[in-house]
């Protein structure tokens, strides 16, 4: 459990970053949720309650624009101990024989610059301004294992797990724990976006379900607790065992 602790989650508007930012909120800390869909404070306080709560519009894939969100969070929270990076999108078509220019490189730019950005710029904020800093990033499966039907999608994600393990031993004096969660098929917009067939993946999964946002949360919490105090540069899978069959 975490309690009065500043975290800033990217992608937090809706799926995993909302859970996540929902559970964070509930345990006491003040959450800044960053995305570029905007939602105004209203929407977040009839959300979640009347305070502790905060909304940045930030795409991250832009370096002034993650520059931005540094400086704001310095100037009204003075630190910055936790941060969770699950902004990242899979635009279609991205199958290897129809994946476009255009969604190739929008796909490289939000999942792989924008989370290098965010682990270089956010990540030095977190080191000089607290003492038991923890990020998590968020990769996939597909990262691990590869998917020709998002080919470029999957490459982003394989590139997420290099970047957190690349960072966990950069941030090493002060330590700054740095690890991912790499998530099956989970009900959340995103997958709901692809049209995928859910039955094709939990047919074949230990745990023959497709998993819930809230499930990934927990993982993502447990890895920027103490909890997890001697874990860096580890990706934890949250698949239902899809990856073991």
């Amino acid at each position: 459990m975490l309690e009065s602790k500043v975290v800033l989650i990217t992608g937090g508007a809706s799926g995993i970053g909302q859970a996540t930012a929902k559970k964070l909120y509930e345990q006491g800390n003040v959450v800044i949720i960053a995305d570029v869909k905007d939602l105004s404070i209203g929407f977040l306080k009839r959300e979640y309650g009347e305070d502790k709560i905060y909304f940045y519009k930030c795409d991250t894939s832009s370096k002034s624009d993650v520059e931005n969100l540094r400086t704001w969070i310095k100037e009204n929270f003075g630190r910055l101990d936790y941060l969770v990076l699950s902004a990242g999108i899979m635009p279609l078509p991205c199958g290897i024989e129809n994946i476009t220019d255009d969604v190739m490189n929008k796909t490289i730019d939000v999942n792989i610059k924008g989370t290098f950005m965010c682990l270089k710029i956010l990540g030095s904020l977190i080191k000089e301004t607290s003492n038991e800093g923890s990020v998590v990033t968020l990769t996939s499966v597909d990262g691990l294992i590869g998917e020709p039907y998002g080919v470029i999608y999957s490459a982003t994600k394989a590139a997420i797990i290099s970047l957190t393990k690349s960072f966990a031993r950069y941030y090493n004096d002060p330590i700054v724990r740095v690890n991912a969660v790499a998530p099956g098929l989970i009900d959340t917009p995103l997958t709901d976006s692809t049209g995928e067939d859910p039955s094709w993946t939990t047919d074949v999964s230990i745990i023959k379900r497709i998993g819930k946002a809230e499930e990934v949360a927990n993982a993502i919490i447990f890895l920027l607790s103490n909890d997890s105090s001697f874990v860096t540069g580890h990706v934890l899978t949250v698949d239902g065992g899809f990856v073991l069959k």
